[in-house]
């Protein structure tokens, strides 16, 4: 990457979070922050404590996701490796800016299985186009259960179609991995397409997609118990409304831990629904802690897994391309 291109990309990264900051101050301004500390004295602590509990199997059917397409490109791979790799990339976005935790997860994966960077990085694409396939399928149905504003419907259906076209690329990439690249980038180019071959199999596909599936499914009932621990409207579709409002937020360029786009993700949702603003930001700032709290201790846990890693040997295929 040019210099060029780093100043750019970085000015553009300062830009988002400048927009978003501005964002949460102004929504930060409108509010009356003693109604706010007052929402989180009603709090129903067992209720909280349980919304905290049944999140933490979620980040474990994320690593299956990801594990049934890293087991495509290289069968050896233990399927806690993975499982592994996600609690601690995770963690570490607590920390890291930008999400950056996707980053040591691929890194952790290609120094325990010896798969290679790029490779690894592939399997991270992929995993990511299922995620968000399955979640835009989730997504909608939502203007079926709530009269959702109209552009929020459009933003569901682009979300969809452009996760459609996105695997798409990635089935075409995926052909023949093993073809030979020009130049530094055209080597490059293999060794991350040599990480989709897992897109030419079904088997892999679908069983990253019922995790993904599986993994959503917790997540609603995660922001229906975390809703009734606040007091708020806790049905099906309420919870989805934070739950895709939050991963939408998520998408935009984030300083560590999410810290802003998370509680204004999820306080914009619920603001939209005609919910208390004061509450609505308790609820995002008590579901952002429910999140994190599981994801540091089992990130911590989990690390030790990688202190002596074990690379396997490569298969035939994966050697020529990498």
């Amino acid at each position: 990457m040019t210099p060029a291109r780093k100043r750019l990309l970085f000015g553009i990264r300062i830009g988002v979070w400048l927009i978003v900051g501005t964002c949460v101050i102004v929504f930060a301004r409108r509010l009356d922050w003693e109604q706010v500390f007052g929402s989180f004295e009603g709090v129903d602590l067992k209720l909280a404590l349980l919304a905290t509990a049944v999140g933490l199997p979620c980040t474990a059917l994320q690593g299956l996701r990801w594990s049934s397409l890293v087991k495509a490109v290289h069968s050896r791979v233990p399927r806690m490796t993975p499982v592994a790799a996600m609690y601690v990339g995770q963690a570490a976005s607590a920390f890291l800016p930008m999400r950056a935790g996707e980053a040591v997860r691929t890194e952790l994966l290609a120094r325990a299985t010896g798969l290679g960077r790029a490779t690894s990085l592939g399997t991270v694409a992929l995993d990511h186009t299922i995620n968000g396939l399955v979640m835009f399928a989730f997504a909608g149905v939502l203007p079926l259960l709530l009269p959702v504003p109209r552009w929020m419907a459009v933003v569901l259906w682009l979300g969809m179609l452009g996760a459609i076209a996105l695997g798409l690329v990635l089935l075409r990439l995926a052909r023949h991995p093993g073809s030979e690249g020009t130049g530094r980038l055209g080597r490059l180019v293999v060794r991350v397409r040599s990480g989709l071959v897992a897109a030419r199999n079904p088997r892999a596909v679908a069983l990253a997609a019922g995790f993904a599936a599986l993994s959503w499914m917790v997540e609603i009932a995660v922001a229906v118990v975390a809703l009734d621990a606040f007091g708020l409207p806790h049905d099906l579709p309420h919870a989805m409304v934070v739950l895709f409002g939050v991963n939408l937020a998520l998408a935009i360029p984030s300083p560590p831990a999410s810290l802003g786009n998370f509680e204004l993700g999820a306080g914009s949702a619920l603001v939209a629904f005609g919910g208390s603003t004061e509450r609505a930001a308790a609820f995002a700032i008590g579901y952002h802690a429910m999140q994190l709290l599981p994801t540091l201790i089992m990130g911590g846990l989990m690390l030790s897994a990688f202190r002596k890693p074990k690379v396997l040997p490569l298969p035939p295929t994966l050697e020529s391309a990498i």
